[in-house]
């Protein structure tokens, strides 16, 4: 699959470039700013097709220009809003990431993306929009796949983007890991086979230990949700740690927990119409999002100590499968009356939370996770939901969302209204709603904290269903999210 870059300067994106995408608002492009230093027949062909260009979501428009030797083939003008909405980011990397993932392909040569910023400091959010429009996977068997470059040059009227270019790339790199190991099937990343990914990505990282806790493992420890949900499938369920502490950390840890379901059948709640069960592969998502913007974030030598939590399983049918109304006892000491064996995602990250809060101590408490379809009822298919008991910390996710691109709107915290939505006659809880029509993405998130809640704790939810998995592909979405509040904390 393509090799993406990002460069310093015009030569370098220009070199052996088949094909030229130009991407800014359009009134810059129409102001002509981004153009200075194009080829004269490639500036004249973008001031016209930018002239007559409609910006929309996702929207392009392409020309062919003069056969010359050492000179683009092809270009594509992306116009972008003038404006938009408070609620998207100013990166535009959703717009990019829209507008890309269908044009410009790498297929006869290299392609040169030139983004028309308005500040240097969107660069990083404006990248990771590109780079997830050109994913990894593929198991296509028409022709070879294409392994043309890709390369990237962000800039902004003062000029090319030079500083912090490493980062930027680390940063896309980590987004399209996610994306690869949310569109895997199953038959090839099951609990250990994602494992072995994990380990993979964070070896060699300095400070980094990883440890594991599989099968029966997770019953002496106490973890008997997370053991129950996967304990009938193939590859044992586990919770995997990665550990980074280094030696000038400040600053009370940081915990991130998330979701890895490698597959999700429901379990003998089984999802039996047609298209419930079909993408299924994608309920790790938060995991994957979780793995990248833990090696973004320890890469760059953060200063904070960061402890990353993975609960793996796959959620099968079986002999040995949990059945409704067993009762089981979680990490947290209480008791869960299982009223639906395909509300399995909370009961994992629940425990995985229990576990690592109460192990390692964390003041800051992050999990992600594909966790429900009302998500998308309550905040759609490009923005996550988030639900904290922190008010600063609502603020400063909503913020992160806006600095990298990856939107996200607060909904619901309100236990007082939502607890009871779990009461059970024979156990402390049962694992899902009474009531669906009562802000039942609030109240599944709100699941999740009650097994952490006796905690000194700031807590915050994000449930990215939606925005992690569009048009049977994974977006890579998340990792920019987590990063950019990680580092606001």
């Amino acid at each position: 699959m393509p090799q993406m870059s990002v460069v310093a300067d015009l030569p370098a994106l220009l070199q052996d470039a088949q094909t030229l995408v130009v991407a800014a608002r359009r009134a810059d492009l129409i102001d002509g700013w981004p153009l200075i230093g194009l080829p004269a027949a490639a500036r004249d062909a973008a001031a016209r097709l930018a002239a007559d260009a409609k910006p929309s979501m996702g929207g392009s428009v392409s020309t062919l220009l003069p056969l010359v030797d050492g000179q683009p083939r092809s270009l594509v003008i992306v116009p972008l809003y003038d404006k938009i909405s408070r609620h998207l980011s100013e990166t535009r990397a959703l717009e990019l990431y829209l507008a890309l993932r269908g044009t410009a392909r790498p297929d006869s040569g290299k392609v040169a993306i030139l983004l028309g910023l308005r500040e240097a400091a969107h660069a990083t959010g404006a990248y990771m929009g590109v780079s997830r429009a050109y994913p990894h996977f593929s198991r296509k068997t028409g022709g070879k796949p294409s392994t043309h470059p890709v390369a990237v040059l962000c800039a902004t009227a003062q000029g090319a983007v030079t500083a912090d270019l490493e980062a930027i790339r680390a940063a896309g790199k980590a987004a399209r890991l996610a994306q690869r190991l949310v569109d895997l099937p199953a038959a090839d990343l099951d609990t250990v086979a994602f494992e072995t990914e994990t380990r993979r990505a964070v070896e060699g990282l300095p400070h980094v230990t990883t440890t594991s806790l599989v099968g029966d493992d997770l019953l002496a420890r106490g973890l008997r949700g997370l053991h129950a949900v996967g304990r009938s499938a193939m590859a044992a369920p586990r919770l995997v740690i990665c550990d980074y502490d280094p030696p000038d950390a400040q600053g009370e840890p940081i915990a991130l927990i998330g979701k890895g379901l490698v597959y999700d059948t429901g379990g003998l709640f089984l999802k039996i119409a047609e298209t419930r069960m079909l993408t299924m592969k994608c309920d790790m998502g938060g995991a994957a999002a979780m793995l990248g913007a833990f090696l973004t974030l320890t890469a760059s030598g953060i200063k904070r100590r960061i402890i990353l939590g993975l609960a793996m399983a796959e959620n099968g049918i079986g002999p040995d499968a949990y059945r409704p109304d067993d009762i089981i006892e979680m990490h947290s000491g209480k008791t869960m009356e299982v009223n639906n064996t395909d509300a399995e995602g909370r009961i994992c990250v629940a425990d995985a939370a229990s576990y690592v809060a109460r192990t390692y101590r964390p003041k800051v408490l992050i999990d992600a996770a594909t966790l429900t379809g009302a998500q998308l009822f309550a905040t759609g298919k490009y923005h996550a939901a988030i639900v904290t008991n922190d008010a600063e910390l609502e603020a400063a996710a909503i913020a992160a969302g806006l600095s990298s691109g990856d939107h996200c709107m607060p909904i619901l915290y309100s236990p007082e209204l939502h607890t009871s939505e779990y009461k059970s006659a024979v156990a402390d809880m049962r694992n899902s709603v009474a009531d669906r029509t009562n802000a039942s993405s609030s109240a599944s998130g709100l699941w999740i904290y009650m097994h952490i809640d006796d905690l000194d704790l700031r807590w915050c939810h994000i449930d990215l269903a939606g925005p992690a998995f569009l048009d049977n592909r994974a977006t890579g979405y998340g990792v920019g999210l987590i990063d950019h509040l990680v580092r606001a904390l």
